[in-house]
Protein backbone atom coordinates (compact mmCIF):
# COMPACT_ATOMS: atom_id res chain seq x y z
CA UNK A 1 0.00 0.00 0.00
CA UNK A 2 0.77 3.65 -0.61
CA UNK A 3 2.22 5.74 1.75
CA UNK A 4 1.39 8.46 -0.01
CA UNK A 5 -2.36 8.37 0.72
CA UNK A 6 -3.74 9.15 3.95
CA UNK A 7 -6.60 6.14 3.95
CA UNK A 8 -5.84 3.54 2.00
CA UNK A 9 -8.48 0.32 1.93
CA UNK A 10 -7.95 -2.66 -0.27
CA UNK A 11 -11.01 -5.21 -0.15
CA UNK A 12 -12.08 -4.81 3.38
CA UNK A 13 -15.03 -7.17 4.74
CA UNK A 14 -16.83 -6.92 8.28
CA UNK A 15 -18.42 -9.90 9.23
CA UNK A 16 -20.80 -9.75 12.62
CA UNK A 17 -22.50 -13.20 13.90
CA UNK A 18 -22.65 -14.36 10.13
CA UNK A 19 -24.48 -11.19 8.73
CA UNK A 20 -21.66 -9.50 5.98
CA UNK A 21 -21.61 -5.95 6.47
CA UNK A 22 -19.34 -4.99 4.11
CA UNK A 23 -18.05 -6.80 0.80
CA UNK A 24 -15.01 -5.77 -0.70
CA UNK A 25 -14.22 -2.26 0.05
CA UNK A 26 -11.76 -0.20 -1.64
CA UNK A 27 -10.91 3.23 -0.73
CA UNK A 28 -7.70 5.47 -1.38
CA UNK A 29 -7.47 9.12 -0.34
CA UNK A 30 -4.94 11.57 -0.61
CA UNK A 31 -4.06 14.43 1.24
CA UNK A 32 -5.75 17.63 1.61
CA UNK A 33 -9.05 15.36 0.23
CA UNK A 34 -12.98 15.90 1.48
CA UNK A 35 -15.03 12.53 1.09
CA UNK A 36 -18.38 11.76 2.05
CA UNK A 37 -20.12 8.38 1.94
CA UNK A 38 -23.69 9.01 1.13
CA UNK A 39 -26.63 6.03 1.20
CA UNK A 40 -29.53 5.44 2.83
CA UNK A 41 -29.73 3.86 6.21
CA UNK A 42 -28.31 0.76 7.05
CA UNK A 43 -26.50 0.96 4.07
CA UNK A 44 -22.96 0.75 6.22
CA UNK A 45 -21.43 4.08 5.86
CA UNK A 46 -21.22 4.32 9.84
CA UNK A 47 -20.00 0.75 9.95
CA UNK A 48 -17.10 1.68 7.37
CA UNK A 49 -15.97 4.52 9.26
CA UNK A 50 -15.72 2.61 12.56
CA UNK A 51 -13.71 -0.02 10.23
CA UNK A 52 -11.15 2.13 9.44
CA UNK A 53 -11.07 4.01 12.93
CA UNK A 54 -10.44 0.43 14.38
CA UNK A 55 -13.46 0.60 16.54
CA UNK A 56 -14.44 -2.63 14.22
CA UNK A 57 -12.00 -5.36 12.81
CA UNK A 58 -12.80 -6.49 9.22
CA UNK A 59 -12.44 -9.93 8.37
CA UNK A 60 -10.74 -9.92 5.58
CA UNK A 61 -8.89 -7.24 3.33
CA UNK A 62 -6.35 -4.19 4.85
CA UNK A 63 -6.63 -0.63 5.89
CA UNK A 64 -3.58 1.88 6.31
CA UNK A 65 -4.32 5.55 7.88
CA UNK A 66 -1.90 7.78 7.59
CA UNK A 67 0.65 5.51 6.76
CA UNK A 68 0.04 2.89 9.91
CA UNK A 69 -2.72 1.27 11.65
CA UNK A 70 -5.21 3.12 14.06
CA UNK A 71 -4.64 0.48 17.13
CA UNK A 72 -1.00 2.86 17.05
CA UNK A 73 -1.29 5.48 19.36
CA UNK A 74 0.64 7.68 17.33
CA UNK A 75 -2.03 7.27 14.56
CA UNK A 76 -4.86 7.56 16.55
CA UNK A 77 -3.36 10.72 18.27
CA UNK A 78 -3.31 12.43 14.78
CA UNK A 79 -7.15 11.84 13.93
CA UNK A 80 -10.35 13.40 14.86
CA UNK A 81 -13.45 11.90 15.04
CA UNK A 82 -16.89 12.94 15.97
CA UNK A 83 -19.34 10.13 15.87
CA UNK A 84 -23.34 10.44 14.97
CA UNK A 85 -24.11 10.75 18.93
CA UNK A 86 -21.35 12.18 20.83
CA UNK A 87 -21.22 11.63 24.25
CA UNK A 88 -21.09 14.54 26.04
CA UNK A 89 -20.73 15.47 29.77
CA UNK A 90 -24.23 17.47 29.87
CA UNK A 91 -22.97 18.87 33.75
CA UNK A 92 -20.10 20.21 32.37
CA UNK A 93 -19.53 23.53 30.44
CA UNK A 94 -18.54 23.93 26.90
CA UNK A 95 -15.24 24.88 28.09
CA UNK A 96 -14.70 22.19 30.95
CA UNK A 97 -15.93 19.73 28.13
CA UNK A 98 -12.95 20.62 25.99
CA UNK A 99 -10.62 21.02 28.30
CA UNK A 100 -11.33 17.41 29.24
CA UNK A 101 -11.01 15.53 25.33
CA UNK A 102 -7.77 17.81 25.03
CA UNK A 103 -6.54 16.32 28.18
CA UNK A 104 -6.19 12.72 26.56
CA UNK A 105 -3.78 14.41 23.79
CA UNK A 106 -1.05 15.97 26.73
CA UNK A 107 -1.57 19.73 25.19
CA UNK A 108 0.75 21.91 27.40
CA UNK A 109 -2.05 24.13 28.75
CA UNK A 110 -1.46 27.17 28.10
CA UNK A 111 -1.49 25.85 24.28
CA UNK A 112 -5.27 24.16 24.73
CA UNK A 113 -6.23 27.04 26.35
CA UNK A 114 -5.92 28.77 23.00
CA UNK A 115 -7.40 25.88 21.23
CA UNK A 116 -10.29 26.21 22.98
CA UNK A 117 -11.06 29.38 22.56
CA UNK A 118 -10.32 29.45 18.65
CA UNK A 119 -11.92 26.12 18.40
CA UNK A 120 -15.43 27.91 20.35
CA UNK A 121 -15.00 31.08 18.11
CA UNK A 122 -15.08 28.21 14.90
CA UNK A 123 -18.23 26.81 15.72
CA UNK A 124 -19.47 29.51 17.05
CA UNK A 125 -19.87 28.85 20.53
CA UNK A 126 -17.62 31.75 22.11
CA UNK A 127 -20.83 32.92 24.03
CA UNK A 128 -21.32 29.91 25.82
CA UNK A 129 -18.42 28.89 26.81
CA UNK A 130 -19.50 28.92 30.62
CA UNK A 131 -22.48 27.50 29.79
CA UNK A 132 -22.98 23.65 30.78
CA UNK A 133 -23.91 21.54 27.89
CA UNK A 134 -27.63 20.71 29.18
CA UNK A 135 -28.81 23.84 27.63
CA UNK A 136 -27.47 23.45 24.59
CA UNK A 137 -30.19 22.84 21.74
CA UNK A 138 -29.42 19.86 19.20
CA UNK A 139 -27.38 21.72 16.91
CA UNK A 140 -25.31 23.61 19.47
CA UNK A 141 -23.93 20.26 20.94
CA UNK A 142 -23.26 19.18 17.28
CA UNK A 143 -21.10 21.87 17.30
CA UNK A 144 -19.37 21.48 20.62
CA UNK A 145 -19.08 17.56 19.32
CA UNK A 146 -17.03 19.17 15.94
CA UNK A 147 -14.59 21.02 18.15
CA UNK A 148 -14.18 17.93 20.21
CA UNK A 149 -13.26 16.12 17.06
CA UNK A 150 -10.44 18.78 16.30
CA UNK A 151 -8.84 19.62 19.52
CA UNK A 152 -5.98 17.91 18.88
CA UNK A 153 -5.11 19.50 15.71
CA UNK A 154 -5.57 16.44 14.11
CA UNK A 155 -3.88 15.50 10.28
CA UNK A 156 -7.23 13.82 9.62
CA UNK A 157 -10.90 14.29 10.60
CA UNK A 158 -13.98 11.73 10.50
CA UNK A 159 -17.29 13.62 10.52
CA UNK A 160 -20.54 11.18 11.02
CA UNK A 161 -23.61 13.17 10.47
CA UNK A 162 -21.93 16.79 10.97
CA UNK A 163 -24.91 18.43 9.68
CA UNK A 164 -27.59 16.63 11.95
CA UNK A 165 -29.44 18.91 14.01
CA UNK A 166 -28.11 22.42 12.09
CA UNK A 167 -29.98 24.96 11.11
CA UNK A 168 -29.14 27.00 7.59
CA UNK A 169 -26.79 28.88 9.24
CA UNK A 170 -24.69 26.04 11.34
CA UNK A 171 -24.73 24.09 7.92
CA UNK A 172 -23.18 26.41 6.06
CA UNK A 173 -21.03 26.90 9.09
CA UNK A 174 -19.87 23.50 9.21
CA UNK A 175 -19.17 23.66 5.33
CA UNK A 176 -16.98 26.43 5.58
CA UNK A 177 -15.16 24.50 8.07
CA UNK A 178 -14.36 21.23 6.24
CA UNK A 179 -13.20 23.64 3.29
CA UNK A 180 -10.88 25.20 5.47
CA UNK A 181 -9.70 21.97 7.07
CA UNK A 182 -9.30 20.44 3.87
CA UNK A 183 -6.67 23.61 2.61
CA UNK A 184 -4.54 23.39 5.69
Amino acid sequence: MSTKNIIDIKDVCVEINGDELLHSINLHLKPHSAFGFLGPNGAGKTTTMKTILGLLTPSSGSISVLGGTTRDKSVRSRIGFMPENTYLYKYLTAEEFLHFNGSFFQIEKGELANRITSLLEKVGLTHARKKRLSTFSKGMLQRVGLAQALINNPELVFLDEPMSGLDPIGRKMVKDLIIELKSQ
